[in-house]
């Protein structure tokens, strides 16, 4: 079984709060929440990869974004394409089942989460998003 590294695991995250719809005020909730359940000084160590490869924002942009009026989710374009990529995920999904695709994949994919907090949210989050939409057509 291969297991996330750390900065996949929250990217991951921010992955899947993109495509629940967050606004600046979830992301800098998530922000907080992992930083204190992760631990700040492996959280942090995690961020500055990501944001070294451009494939997060960091707080700093997405607050600076805030208040010119253009906010932004944590995720860059590069983040979104890269956890596609890892997970062979379609980026060509229907947007409103892209995370029934993610739910389906970690499924099969024997990947490991060593990161509960990350763990928790994603299975938070998609158990959520069935909830919002009782409805749709799970693939």
């Amino acid at each position: 079984m291969k297991q996330f590294e750390d900065k996949e695991q929250v990217l991951l995250a921010y992955y899947v709060q993109y495509y629940r719809g967050a606004e600046t005020g979830e992301v800098k909730a998530l922000d907080q929440r992992l930083r204190e359940e992760i631990g700040k000084e492996r959280y942090e160590k995690a961020m500055a990869a990501l944001q070294e490869e451009g494939l997060v924002m960091g707080m700093e942009q997405v607050e600076k974004n805030e208040k010119e009026g253009t906010p932004v989710p944590m995720a860059t374009n590069e983040g979104m394409l890269y956890i596609n990529d890892t997970l062979n995920l379609q980026s060509y999904a229907v947007e409103e089942h892209q995370l029934d695709y993610l739910e389906n994949n970690l499924k099969t994919s024997n990947l490991e989460f060593t990161l509960e907090p990350v763990k928790a949210y994603v299975e938070e989050s998609i158990r959520k998003e069935a909830e919002d939409e009782p409805n749709s057509n799970r693939p």
